[in-house]
């Protein structure tokens, strides 16, 4: 089982376009996924304070069950000037409880233009740490987003090529979902002991 992460907060993003098409590859292969959208103010602001925890515990528990019941995860963050959208990084404030440790994720960054890389790297670079997960060397960036992943064919050879690639990097994906189950039941981890990254 595969969770597909929606990280736009735009109501009828190219991010929920571009996450219909990952579940469709998916179905091809026979792979079940779970869609999380953030675009629904599913998760209020995480914030400590104690007044707000019951909220914030109720709109996450159906998620962070999908998550635990998941082999990996794919990430599809647009690119809202040069930054990852705060619909996502607000997701990772949600996970204290260790829901991603040891799952690999595909992070899909995505842009109008020609950008599309900020996201990835930024997720690289601030999610991971007391998170655990593990973000897998492959990382698709589909650029000109509005242009590709319309139609049931390509229609020009960048569409097919992320198509290609979307497929391939999936592909990586389940191999590492596969390998890192076995990280999580071998019982190497203790939280107790150290539940934070360094």
């Amino acid at each position: 089982m595969i969770t597909i992460i929606t990280g736009s907060q735009r109501p009828r993003s190219q991010s929920a376009k571009v996450a219909a098409f990952v579940q469709m590859l998916l179905d091809r292969r026979t792979v079940g996924a779970h869609a999380v959208t953030l675009e629904t103010g599913l998760l209020p602001l995480w914030t400590d304070d104690p007044e707000a925890q019951a909220a914030q515990v109720e709109a996450w528990a159906p998620v962070a069950t999908m998550i635990r019941a998941s082999d990996a995860l794919v990430l599809v963050a647009p690119e809202w000037n040069g930054m990852a959208p705060p619909a996502l990084k607000n997701f990772f404030l949600y996970c204290t409880s260790h829901e991603l440790a040891d799952r690999p994720a595909l992070i899909v960054g995505l842009s109008s233009g020609h950008g599309g890389s900020a996201p990835a790297s930024e997720l690289r670079l601030s999610s991971y740490r007391d998170t655990q997960i593990c973000y897998i060397p492959e990382q698709v960036i589909v650029r000109r987003v509005t242009e590709v992943l319309n139609e049931p064919e390509p229609v020009s050879e960048d569409d097919a090529y992320i198509r290609f690639r979307l497929d391939y990097a999936l592909g990586i994906l389940i191999e590492y979902g596969a390998a890192l189950a076995q990280v999580r039941s071998s019982g190497a981890r203790n939280f107790e002991l150290i539940p934070y990254g360094m």
